[in-house]
This record gives C-alpha cells, sequence and structure tokens, in this order.
C-alpha cells in the first residue's frame, strides 16, 4: 500500500478511535480523542475528493458563465465568454482555489447582472445558478 495523506488520516484516525481513546482514563480526554479521530476522518475524506470538487465546479461555473455571456452585450459579453473559455491552470488544490475564487467572483457580478433584468431568460439562468450554488455547498459538506 502506497503511503498517502489520505490513508495515514485514517490510519491515525483508526489507531485514536480504536486503541487509544478506550485507553484513557479520563472520560473528558478519552471523548476528545475520539473527537480528534472524527476531525482526522473528515480531513481524510476531504483530501480524498479536493481536485474533482473543485475541477467539476470551475467546469459547472464555466458553462453557467458561457449561458450569462449570450444574454449579455459588450465588454460584459466578452469577459464572461473569456472566462468560459479558460482551463483550470493546474491541478494543485490552492491553485484551483484561486480559480475558483475568480470564477466566482465573475459569477456573482453576472447573477447580479441578471438579477437587474426581468425577461424570462434571466430569471431561469439565476435559478440555475443558486441550484448550482446549493448543490456546490451540499458537495463541500463535510462528510464521515
Amino acid at each position: 500500500m502506497n503511503l498517502t495523506t489520505e490513508n495515514a488520516l485514517h490510519g491515525i484516525d483508526e489507531l485514536l478511535r480504536e486503541r487509544i481513546a478506550p485507553e484513557i482514563g479520563d472520560p473528558f480526554a478519552a471523548q476528545m480523542a475520539r473527537l480528534s479521530s472524527l476531525l482526522l476522518r473528515i480531513c481524510a475524506n476531504a483530501v480524498e475528493d479536493a481536485a474533482a470538487l473543485r475541477v467539476d465546479e470551475n467546469a459547472a461555473i464555466r458553462h453557467l458563465l458561457a449561458d450569462v455571456g449570450v444574454l449579455a452585450d459588450g465588454p460584459q459579453a466578452h469577459r464572461l465568454a473569456q472566462a468560459a473559455a479558460s482551463a483550470d491552470p493546474g491541478l494543485a488544490v490552492s491553485v484551483l482555489d484561486a480559480e475558483n475564487h475568480r470564477l466566482r467572483c465573475l459569477l456573482v457580478d453576472a447573477q447580479e447582472w441578471l438579477e437587474s433584468r426581468r425577461d424570462e431568460a434571466a430569471v431561469v439562468l439565476d435559478q440555475r445558478i443558486w441550484r448550482h450554488l446549493e448543490k456546490t455547498e451540499a458537495r463541500r459538506a463535510p462528510r464521515e
């Protein structure tokens, strides 16, 4: 087995939960050891799919920006088209997070513009953005 961050965190989690916590006489300290093991498990699970979540989210935002760009005109349409055609500059989580921040800022601007309009296409697209944001937060929620 290769040593990965995920494997190491799961191993420490198991050690704390199954071997160390039961041997601690102080109930408070034992509970803190179990809580620490739970946090390690959550971190291990987050490490496993961190890059994939961000790549998927960035692609979804680019797709939404492209759709908003169809409704926009002038410099805004050009800026949205450029963002929609962009690619992730790397796969390191920090790089993906920086790109995600850039795309989310553009999405906020696009959504603000959509919400200033009253036509049906803008309302439908605004609702799609809200559904995307809800889905994104659900996917990023910590899991055991």
